[in-house]
């Protein structure tokens, strides 16, 4: 942050009181929009060479509405355009009761071209200063406002002493129940893990066991600037003024184990619970050193703790101590009245612990005995009379456990697990071999088996090759014998069959001869039958000619007797129709009709019976010459 000037002072811490009086009631008819407009402005103060103002709103802002709404204004007619300062501050209306003050905490960071204003817009509602019963307003008419600011000049500066004491007063319980109870828990809870389990804990004994002593310190070291930088994470939160007082207290430890300028009076002592925590000169840098009294040590070494307080106005070099003197059994460190020890030296910005036992019991113990004395501070400690120095001195504590959180998970973890990983790799290689070695022997012996079996096979097969062959071979001599059996036998047969041919032909061909012989009898027998029924035919034929011959004279004969007589006539006609083979017996039965009715000329019969003859002879010629095609 840079000025046009020099800052009006050094001082980093300061008060403020603003008498101004009380608002009246607004009417009805006044609207939210022209009442929030109206403002006040307190006079101009100083702090950590930056000016400051208070800003009032009798009637609320914007976002309020009856109630007194005031902000810390940072004023910048001073600064260069883009400062930013970061502030803790308080905005309080003071009560006549002291215990009824409403006080209200924040830590901002005030910045810009303008006026920069932080706040609240509900400080109190204006109908309870309006009471009078409640003793808000002086005898006046006024009420009175105090700011109190405390300027931050870097990351984890402490605050001071007297503000310190106001935040204790307002958040003493939260700080330790809400914040530090916590994560004593968490933390305790995660040791557990390791430390209850017999096996995860004999494996890290083993590791620390096996590290070096160079090892170990280089394990055991941390920087302040990560301790806070953790502490920072976990407890502090721009929206939760207790934990401004949290982060603080644990600030101002680290402080002190960082400057040597607050132990020139000799070692700074605290006592929290059975806890002895001092802070004294070491060969290089300061030595923070932990001891866990026994009750009866811890209630010796009570009364001789006593508080020194430097100069109030010395804001930027302020101290307290719990001092016992050399001869008591604290100074001592890991005598017959402690249970435990522990010392982290700082020089130069990094912290380590000197502690060779194993660092995670030892980190357990650490903090299950801040745990205990969280707890019994939260029991017989009332916030009233709080006056910040227990919890300092549980500061310590908790700086103590922070730097030892840190060197575990940044260091001695990873460490651990590393070694974990490299061992699981060992393992798994020796296991490997191992296995490699015993697939060796199993293939080996498989192997041997293998050939064994395959030898034993080998000669089986040569056995049963041999019998096989023996068997193939008799086979064989059997399959010729059969062989040439069966040729003997085909040979046989189809000498048989040969002969049965031969004999077959034979008699097929004596057969063929006995027909040709048959054949030829009955030809010459169908010719012999064939020329007697020629003969017979042309005897036959001789005779029918005869017999026409005959007929015809007969008929020449009954015509010329019947021309004079029809009735004969008509019997001659039907004799030769009837006679007449070339007729069916239909038309011989219609031509008699015909004759008989006496349709037919007698004449015209005559005369058809004497041509007739020519035309029967035709007509049995052509019988002859049909029956003789038949017969050929």
């Amino acid at each position: 942050d840079t000025a046009t000037s020099p800052p009006l002072s050094t001082n980093l811490y300061g008060t403020f009181a603003w008498s101004v009086g009380l608002p009246s009631v607004p009417a009805d008819k006044d609207s939210l929009a022209d009442i929030s407009k109206i403002r006040q402005f307190s006079s101009v103060f100083d702090v950590g060479g930056y000016e400051w103002k208070l800003e009032m709103y009798p009637y609320g802002d914007s976002q309020s509405d009856k109630t007194l709404s005031v902000f810390l204004c940072a004023v910048d007619s001073r600064q260069l355009p883009g400062w930013s300062q970061t502030a803790h501050y308080q905005i309080a209306v003071v009560n006549k009761d002291p215990a009824k003050t409403s006080t209200h905490t924040g830590y901002d960071i005030f910045r810009g071209k303008r006026d920069s204003a932080w706040g609240w817009s509900k400080l109190i509602s204006l109908g309870k200063l309006h009471d009078v019963s409640q003793g808000w307003v002086d005898e006046d008419g006024k009420i009175t406002l105090q700011a109190t600011v405390h300027v931050v000049t870097h990351e984890y500066m402490p605050v001071n002493l007297t503000y310190r004491k106001s935040l204790c007063g307002l958040y003493y319980e939260r700080v330790l129940q809400s914040y530090f109870e916590p994560f004593l828990k968490d933390e305790l809870q995660r040791l557990d893990k390791l430390c209850c389990n017999s096996v995860l804990h004999k494996g890290f004994s083993d590791f620390w066991t096996a590290l070096q002593d160079n090892k170990k310190r280089t394990l055991l070291k941390i920087t302040v600037h990560e301790v806070l930088l953790n502490v920072k994470a976990r407890l502090f939160s721009r929206d939760q003024p207790a934990t401004y007082l949290a982060a603080d207290v644990i600030f101002k430890a680290a402080q002190d184990c960082t400057s040597l300028d607050a132990l020139i009076d000799g070692p700074d002592r605290s006592l929290v619970g059975c806890t002895s925590l001092a802070i004294m000169d070491g060969d290089e840098g300061t030595v923070l050193q932990l001891e866990k009294l026994t009750p009866e040590a811890a209630a010796a070494l009570a009364p001789h703790v006593h508080k020194h307080d430097h100069d109030d106005h010395d804001h930027d070099h302020e101290h307290h101590h719990h001092e016992v003197p050399a001869a008591e059994p604290a100074a001592a460190g890991g005598g017959a009245n402690s249970t435990s020890f522990v010392m982290i030296k700082t020089h130069q910005g990094i912290m380590r612990m000197t502690n060779s036992s194993n660092f995670v019991d030892v980190f357990r113990a650490q903090v299950s005995d801040a745990l205990d004395n969280v707890r019994a501070l939260v029991k017989h400690l009332k916030p009233q009379t709080c006056d910040g120095t227990c919890l300092e001195a549980m500061g310590r504590h908790m700086l103590a456990v922070f730097a030892m959180c840190g060197m575990y998970i940044t260091n001695v973890h990873p460490a651990y697990h590393e070694k974990l990983a490299l061992q699981l790799q060992e393992d798994l290689i020796r296991e490997e071999e191992e296995s490699n070695k015993k697939q060796e022997a199993k293939k080996a012996k498989a192997h041997d088996k293998k050939k064994k079996a395959s030898e034993a096979k080998a000669l089986k097969k040569a056995e049963e090759d041999a019998k096989l062959k023996a068997a193939e071979e008799e086979k064989k001599r059997k399959a010729e014998e059969e062989a040439q059996k069966r040729k003997a036998a085909e040979e046989e047969k189809q000498r048989k069959k040969a002969e049965e041919r031969r004999k077959v032909q034979e008699a097929e061909e004596l057969k063929r001869l006995k027909e040709l012989e048959l054949e030829e009898a009955r030809l010459k027998e169908e010719a012999r039958k064939r020329m007697e029924q020629e003969e017979a035919k042309r005897r036959e034929s001789r005779e029918r000619e005869a017999e026409r011959e005959q007929e015809t004279k007969q008929q020449h004969q009954s015509a010329a007797a019947t021309e004079s007589d029809p009735e004969a006539l008509r019997r001659t006609q039907i004799a030769a129709i009837m006679r007449d083979t070339t007729l069916s017996p239909a038309e011989k039965q219609s031509r008699v009709q015909v004759i008989l009715a006496g349709k037919l000329d007698p004449a015209a019969a005559a005369a058809a019976m004497r041509k007739e003859p020519p035309q029967q002879q035709q007509q049995q010629a052509q019988q002859q010459q049909q029956q003789q095609q038949q017969a050929q």
